[in-house]
């Protein structure tokens, strides 16, 4: 989505009450579609079609080149009606029909409803073929064995389309969402794949010239895969449209990428690498202060004396669970691995770094904490106790400073899929902040465990099939899985790479094989690297891995890494930056942003758009990439276009009730909403709502041989958001969410919320959705209410919690792509009225004391 200047999130107080809450009954209602004129709809679908196959032979109202080259073939899409889907396995290419081909699925959302569309490339003859169809269509019915069914031939491939219409490059970006889709005026490089065709090099040389006449720049480097070749081209997206929407061979467009080899192919000398450290380390800016963010690794140690960490971590903050006979240096084999993890955590990938010629600021530090050691195995039961001494520890050193803990250290023989252990109720109540006196909830990053697969075959199966290892099902932990941009291998290796670009990683567990009432996990997943193959038979290759610092400084410096445990580092730097932005905000909410930012690949939705999955997909998607990659500049800026507010309250969810436990209270907010920009301005505009509700529990285990009833007996509490709905009034709202309002059980609708995660959301402590509508609709959308559900405060009251306040951060975004529109002025204008308001009484009440 196109931005305006970043600005900073906006924090909001005074828009909410408490209220009273009683759990209340929900319905549904289930709504059908009506059938259509085939006539009518048949003939506007086949003038449609008719009007692009004559934009064949009628000149191109674009100003091209004289001498441009053409392919006989158009781009075309097929959009839905709102509200249904397309049948597009029907539309998909034919074996002995060459004439079109799918490329891609996507959705749009739009006054409180919804419709696709499939990009197709047709050809003259794939066109003539749909156009027989819809004749077939409007005229035909279908027979079986002899009697007439009274439906149409094609009914489920053209009932539900509505228009057919020309593709724009947009179609083609395929490195979405971390990277939007490039202003159409900038002139950058663009990574351009093609897809190889039966007269490949004429296509090729084609391309080429239409490239050179829109004065597009075409590097010289090609890397070539079994069904692509690929070419850098820089251009404006509009130089691209003129030129490549016009051959048949266009695939995908994304952002050029870099790999190690300049730095670990065999031929770069050791005097080379000391070079591209030392100008790093120039280039580097560094601001520590004595209360900078510190990221707390807790691995096998870090050797500081690397030029690249050294300034990052001081010796003082070098901790060790056994510092006199294991010491607290880094001698994991093979380069090591806290090391690594140190050195990620404070560049990132050095791929990138090294490449890079800027200058890179710097506002966090380090501290580690060895819980591991490579000659000395832990008992696994002690790990929870090790855990919790390790956070401990520096916490009580420096108190002042705000920590993310990254933990990129698993047991693989442990996996309770999902089913709390002693480790991870550990990480909860570390989190919760109940290992030390005073209570102070900690931010803290866990990896999700590697999977080991030596065949081509074992991908991605064996993924879906391996669970997220021990500590990694912790409801409050953000759990980091890994997926993969890294595919870039020189072919005369004979290796290509394992995955897809943008697809989950091999490294990457999931947690399908869980049960349902358990937390979703992985939440995100960050960069991990891909594996190399030779069809048979996986392997390593550092083309396809991160870069890091190796631990036998000074006789290696750099060090390919890659898993889970390298996403974590990434994740555990992005949350440090989060924190340095903003340091007043509590870990729940600083874990709230980067799940509210996160978004997933088009190869993880295969192509389509999340809402064209069903239940069963988006379970499957959830608990194998969680809710995507998160965007940094989505986490830390909003814009006049796409606002962010957020709010960081306490609530009593329970009370005792006579002698048992009951609910207490919901907090219901009247959001300082742009009403008049959204429903004047971008009234029929798409307007998109995305709330993260953030929360940590603290944790009642048992045995870890129990088999749980329910989860209530292990979350002190559940949380849960609802919206109101379109035509809903106020009242009718709040007896929706509470039967403690009073309201003809008649007038209630118990419709389903338009949410597109719905009930697949509900699991764990942290719940996200989002929805696109109109700006009218969405104008109407400014009451949000949080509600409580159960959990074992409520229900064991004999323990003593049961009038707990408990905190939890909720993000609540809203934006358009209209970079005109300014949601922010007004809302900024409403909370300076309230600050104004409470002021303005506080200081009536302190006279009247007076």
């Amino acid at each position: 989505m196109a931005k305006q200047k970043s600005q900073k999130h906006i924090k909001f107080d005074g828009f909410a009450k408490s209220l009273s809450y009683v759990y209340p009954k929900r319905f549904k209602k289930v709504f059908e579609l009506s059938p259509r004129d085939r006539y009518l709809h048949g003939n506007r679908l086949l003038k449609q079609l008719e009007d692009i196959r004559q934009q064949f032979t009628i000149p191109n109202v674009v100003d091209l080149p004289q001498d441009i080259l053409k392919d006989d073939a158009i781009y075309i899409d097929f959009v839905s009606d709102w509200g249904v889907q397309l049948e597009y396995k029907s539309m998909d290419q034919d074996k002995n029909d060459p004439n079109f081909l799918i490329l891609n699925i996507r959705e749009e959302i739009k006054e409180s409803n919804f419709r696709y569309h499939v990009t197709l490339m047709m050809n003259r003859g794939g066109i003539s073929n749909f156009i027989k169809k819809i004749e077939k269509y409007i005229s035909t019915n279908i027979v079986r064995n002899g009697i007439d069914t009274n439906n149409p031939c094609y009914y489920k491939l053209f009932s539900n389309i509505e228009i057919i219409q020309r593709a724009t490059l947009k179609s083609f970006w395929a490195d979405g969402p971390e990277l939007p889709f490039p202003d159409e005026n900038s002139f950058i490089w663009w990574e351009v794949w093609f897809r190889k065709t039966e007269k490949d090099e004429l296509k090729f040389t084609r391309v080429l010239e239409n490239l050179k006449l829109v004065g597009a720049q075409i590097g010289s480097s090609e890397l070539e895969f079994a069904e692509h070749r690929v070419r850098l081209v820089k251009a404006t997206s509009i130089q691209l449209s003129k030129s490549l929407l016009l051959l048949d061979n266009l695939a995908e467009l994304r952002k050029p990428q870099e790999i190690a080899d300049f730095i670990c192919h065999k031929d770069v000398s050791y005097r080379d690498q000391v070079q591209w450290m030392t100008d790093l380390i120039n280039r580097s800016k560094i601001n520590l202060g004595e209360n900078s963010v510190l990221i707390c690794l807790l691995d096998s140690g870090v050797n500081n004396n690397h030029p690249l960490i050294d300034k990052f971590l001081p010796d003082d903050r070098c901790y060790s669970y056994k510092k006199s006979d294991w010491g607290v240096n880094d001698d994991w084999p093979n380069g090591g691995h806290g090391t690594a993890m140190a050195g990620l955590s404070i560049y990132g990938d050095l791929v990138d770094r090294l490449d890079d010629t800027g200058q890179i600021l710097i506002f966090h530090g380090l501290e580690s904490f060895k819980i591991i050691n490579s000659q000395e195995s832990n008992d696994p039961e002690l790990y929870g106790a090790i855990t919790e001494y390790a956070t401990a520890t520096p916490i009580v050193d420096r108190p002042l400073n705000p920590r993310v803990f990254c933990l990129t250290v698993t047991d693989k023989n442990l996996a309770f899929k999902g089913r709390p252990s002693a480790w991870s109720s550990s990480i909860d109540k570390i989190a919760f902040g109940s290992v030390l006196d005073p209570i102070e909830p900690q931010l803290i990053l866990v990896c999700s465990g590697n999977v080991e697969s030596q065949m081509h075959i074992d991908y991605p199966t064996k993924n879906f099939k391996h669970s997220i290892h021990d500590p990694s099902q912790a409801y409050n932990a953000i759990t980091v899985g890994s997926y993969t941009r890294k595919d870039k291998i020189d072919s005369s290796t004979g290796y290509l790479p394992l995955a897809q670009n943008g697809n989950m990683a091999p490294s990457n567990s999931t947690s399908l094989l869980w049960e349902n009432q358990w937390p979703i996990k992985p939440d995100i997943v960050m960069e991990g690297g891909n594996c190399s193959t030779d069809g048979t038979f996986t392997s390593d290759h550092h083309s396809l891995k991160l870069l890091s610092i190796d631990n036998e400084y000074p006789t290696n410096i750099f060090l390919p890494v890659g898993d889970t445990s390298a996403a974590t580092s990434l994740a555990a730097k992005m949350a440090a930056e989060l924190r340095t932005a903003y340091p007043e905000y509590w870990p729940e909410t600083i874990r709230a942003l980067l799940i509210h930012s996160a978004d997933w690949t088009s190869n993880m939705l295969e192509k389509r758009k999340f809402n064209e999955l069903n239940e069963s997909e988006r379970k499957k998607l959830l608990r194998s990439v969680g809710y995507g990659v998160p965007i940094l500049e989505d986490a830390l800026y909003s814009a006049e276009n796409s606002l962010t507010l957020i709010a960081e309250r306490k609530i009593q969810p329970y009370k005792l009730k006579k002698s048992n436990g009951a609910s207490n209270e919901y907090h219901l907010y009247d959001l300082p909403w742009p009403e008049k920009v959204l429903s004047q301005e971008i009234f029929d505009q798409d307007v998109k709502l995305k709330i993260t509700l953030s929360y940590f529990v603290e944790p009642n285990p048992g045995s870890k041989n129990k088999r749980y009833v329910n989860n209530f007996q292990y979350h002190s509490h559940a949380l849960e958001f609802a919206v109101i709905k379109e035509n809903e009034t106020l009242d009718q709202f709040k007896r929706r969410i509470s039967k403690s309002a009073e309201l003809d059980d008649d007038l209630i609708d118990n419709t389903e919320e338009l949410w597109s995660i719905k009930r697949v959301r509900s699991r764990g402590s942290i719940k996200k959705d989002f929805v696109s509508m109109s700006g009218a609709d969405m104008a109407l959308r400014n009451k949000v209410a949080i509600y409580p559900k159960s959990g074992w405060y409520k229900s064991r009251k004999k323990l003593g919690k049961i009038n707990s306040n408990v905190r939890y951060s909720l993000i609540i975004t809203l934006e358009t792509d209209n970079v005109d529109a300014d949601l922010m002025t007004p809302v900024l204008e409403q909370i300076s009225n309230e600050i104004k308001l409470r002021q303005s009484i506080e200081a009536s009440e302190i006279n009247v004391q007076l």
